[in-house]
């Protein structure tokens, strides 16, 4: 990348990353747009995104010692993999089908689930409208985006790059299901309508708070 001069580089190998791939870029004073090992484990540890976010105020799902309304919902802690339980028959069942795999019981919300793309350019957050939101959404969107804000700057967040927040719009409120950390081939771009490599230079020179 030296060698060719790039002038930003777009990463998403999360074995790379969890290598330490990107803090040998930033020393080596290359541009480089990707979550950081540390900032992956809102992905790759949903009870320490939990946790951080619970700290913030952000509105999460609750997590449950002994459930006694069903359905709950059994989350594995480093995957992705979600199971609903209707029972405690059936989550007793599930979980011993998950024996080898750190889990945790969380509260079943009801709900219209949405995905909202955001850049994080070390300084600066930049989240990207979503559509067909009511404005009782979009009000309550913005108090979640700053709260991310100040806990990304508090955190001292050390990373440029997009992330994706799912979010569960429930109770009147939005709720974070969990953080997918970068990007990949399912991220939806079609959101981010303004140019984006005017985006990217931005982001480097920590400028994104000046787009409108």
């Amino acid at each position: 990348a030296k060698a060719i001069q790039a002038d930003a580089i777009l990463f998403a190998d999360k074995t790379l990353i969890n290598e330490s791939f990107i803090e040998i870029c930033k020393k080596n004073k290359l541009n480089i747009f990707s979550v950081n090992k540390k900032w992956l484990n809102l992905e790759t540890s949903r009870l320490i995104a939990k946790q951080l976010m619970q700290h913030y105020s952000i509105n999460t799902p609750s997590v449950l010692r002994i459930p006694t309304v069903f359905p709950v919902v059994l989350r594995t802690v480093s995957s992705n993999n979600v199971y609903i339980a209707k029972s405690m028959k059936d989550l007793v069942q599930k979980k011993e089908e998950l024996a080898e795999k750190d889990v945790f019981i969380e509260e079943y919300l009801d709900g219209d689930i949405y995905e909202m793309i955001s850049l994080w350019d070390g300084k600066n957050l930049l989240s990207f409208p979503m559509k067909n939101l009511t404005e009782v959404q979009i009000d309550r969107l913005d108090i979640y985006n700053t709260k991310l804000n100040f806990m990304l700057s508090d955190e001292k967040a050390d990373f440029m790059g997009f992330f994706t927040s799912r979010l569960l719009w429930s109770k009147n409120d939005w709720y974070v299901l969990e953080y997918k950390m970068g990007f990949d081939n399912d991220t939806n771009f079609e959101c981010i309508n303004q140019d984006f490599l005017k985006l990217l230079n931005y982001a480097i020179y920590q400028k994104l708070n000046e787009i409108i």
